[in-house]
């Protein structure tokens, strides 16, 4: 029978197995060509989306082809070639048709919108000075929402372990939250664009929550039997993470 140390080094050593393939990636050559984010408003009857860029003699070539998430939303993204003033994009629908928009001159790093009912590409309009003030509170609001969340839904995980005072759970929660929610963009703009699953983003920090709740656990209740705690940690954020995923997946669909 495992120990709550051997289990500790147990979710660690798969922490370095589920990386190990992602820092090899993250560690490789970046070229200095701007990236670039199209948004697609609806994904449900397509199944694969493609980019095409201009060449310098005006004809365009296929850049890079993306499996469909079939949602309401879904974000794209991509290196654009230093050379490439234009961009279009083709999907190819449940039925096997293809729609290609027209051609838009992506010359900044303005992100861009494709809407597949209507078949039109566009460049997201722009906010000016008022970016960064609705950037910063949309932020703020959806931090707040995933903090809340996350607590709520481990706090009641605590009540039948009988995690005395409960403060301390809410108050990890938050400390854990914060600091995922500052790692994960990052790691997600590394890994996912070439390639990467979410899940192979998002299940490696989720372990080292984890240990590091359990870790604080085991400072806070040592009263509680260590495998009882780390029991819990792994149960709470478990059920935290696979209840906010359904969440996700009943609001895209």
């Amino acid at each position: 029978m495992l120990t709550a140390k051997r289990s500790c080094l147990l979710l660690a050593a798969l922490i370095l197995l589920c990386l190990a393939p992602g820092s090899a990636r993250a560690n490789a050559p970046s070229p200095n060509s701007p990236w670039r984010t199209i948004l697609l408003s609806d994904t449900g009857e397509v199944e694969s989306i493609a980019v095409y860029v201009d060449k310098a003699d005006g004809s365009f070539y296929l850049l890079q082809t993306f499996a469909s998430e079939h949602t309401k939303k879904q974000e794209i993204h991509f290196q654009k070639p230093d050379d490439a003033k234009c961009i279009y994009v083709a999907v190819t629908m449940k039925d096997g048709t293809i729609r290609s928009s027209d051609p838009v001159e992506s010359v900044t790093r303005r992100d861009l919108k494709y809407d597949v009912k209507s078949n039109t590409l566009k460049v997201k309009a722009d906010l000016g000075l008022l970016y960064v003030p609705l950037y910063l509170l949309g932020a703020v609001v959806s931090l707040a929402f995933l903090m809340g969340f996350t607590a709520l839904v481990e706090f009641l995980a605590a009540l039948p372990f009988q995690l005395k005072p409960y403060k301390y759970v809410i108050l990890i929660n938050i400390v854990t939250n914060v600091a995922m929610n500052l790692i994960l963009p990052l790691l997600r703009t590394i890994m996912s664009i070439r390639g990467y699953n979410d899940l192979w983003i998002v299940a490696p920090l989720e372990v080292v929550v984890v240990i590091v709740e359990y870790l604080f656990y085991t400072k806070k209740y040592k009263d509680h039997p260590k495998g009882k705690l780390l029991l819990f940690s792994i149960i709470a954020n478990a059920l935290s993470w696979g209840l906010f995923e359904l969440v996700q997946r009943i609001v895209s669909f």
